[in-house]
């Protein structure tokens, strides 16, 4: 559905009028239907990358294809009429705020009868679960609530992809997670491509299937989710990972010198984690029978990613040093990967 191609997009600084690579030679392929999640820190040209999609940006240099359809060769009346195949949702809602609910979503509705333009907005407002507030103004709406009104006038035109550019940015978890389910819905039922611009990791994890991960104007991580979260390769996707994981607390307790993590002669401390996801055994309570060892459950974070466990634990072991190596040994050939921590000595 969405082919990128050796995308560049470069600013003027205004300091010594140097550029700035937003977007640098970035290559993307997302098929029809997907939940694609685009993710980096602020900076790092995602947002610029998603307004080149539907040419709100136009690249300096690459090629645009939507369905096919190379954007960049497009006449002007012609790209027009392709945009209204994209709809976009933002971080601030962009309501007009002297214009009802019902007027903010049929703005974007032209060519059709008063009739048509009622029944279309209604049957929108009933599919984002808002069809109460038809009459009321921006003013008078939560965040979930400006951010559904968003989303209704998105598919006002019966889009095929919708780009959501830090979409729940503004809102507050219980809210971004309705507002993330809502999402999925709209994508299954409605068969969206949805692209899903976020410096949140806990976005990409709960709705995409499929991410790339952006930084100083380029990708440098890519693939399904799962992958990412269970064996990130490069720092930064690292960084980020981090930022949603309990295990990340284990370098504090250290730091502090906490009673927790105290090792006694002969203990070693090991992260575990996950990195298939076919993992789905007790292999804790087993190893601790089979290796004849105490396994102690430091911190746990496991959890459902893409429709498979993801995460870890950090345990310290305690025991003769050979039977924990045959533990850990046991570990490896179970996919998971053992990252010693502290060592004790034998």
């Amino acid at each position: 559905m969405i082919e990128l191609e050796n995308i560049v997009k470069n600013f003027n600084s205004d300091k010594n009028n140097k550029a700035i690579h937003a977007v640098n030679d970035v290559s993307l392929t997302i098929n029809d239907g997907e939940i694609y999640g685009i993710i980096g820190f602020s900076g790092a040209g995602k947002s610029t990358l998603v307004r080149c999609i539907n040419l709100l940006e136009r690249p300096d240099s690459g090629h645009v294809r939507i369905d096919g359809v190379e954007m960049t060769e497009l006449k002007p009346h012609d790209l027009y009429k392709a945009r209204t195949k994209i709809g976009m949702i933002f971080q601030q809602f962009n309501l007009m705020p002297s214009r009802t609910v019902f007027q903010n979503v049929a703005y974007p509705l032209k060519g059709m009868t008063r009739d048509e333009v009622r029944k279309r907005v209604q049957s929108l407002l009933k599919l984002v679960e808002i069809s109460d507030k038809e009459n009321a103004y921006p003013s008078e709406l939560s965040g979930g609530q400006k951010q559904r009104v968003a989303i209704a006038r998105a598919l006002a035109n019966d889009p095929k992809i919708l780009l959501c550019d830090e979409a729940t940015s503004a809102l507050d978890p219980q809210t971004t997670g309705s507002i993330l389910q809502l999402l999925k819905d709209l994508n299954k039922m409605l068969g969206l491509t949805i692209v899903v611009i976020t410096h949140e990791m806990e976005v990409v994890k709960n709705i995409c299937r499929k991410a790339a991960v952006m930084d100083a104007g380029r990708i440098i991580e890519s693939g399904d989710v799962f992958t990412i979260f269970s064996n990130p390769q490069h720092e930064v996707t690292k960084n980020f990972v981090r930022t949603t994981s309990n295990l990340s607390k284990i370098e504090a307790l250290i730091r502090d010198d906490s009673p927790m993590v105290k090792l006694k002669p002969g203990e070693l401390m090991a992260r575990l984690v996950y990195v298939h996801a076919d993992v789905s055994e007790p292999l804790i309570s087993y190893a601790s029978r089979a290796f004849d060892i105490e396994i102690n459950i430091i911190l746990a974070d496991v959890e459902i990613v893409a429709g498979s466990m993801v995460g870890g634990t950090v345990v310290i072991f305690n025991g003769e040093r050979e039977k924990i190596n045959r533990a850990i040994d046991y570990y490896k050939s179970k996919n998971i990967r053992v990252e010693v921590i502290q060592d004790a000595g034998a």
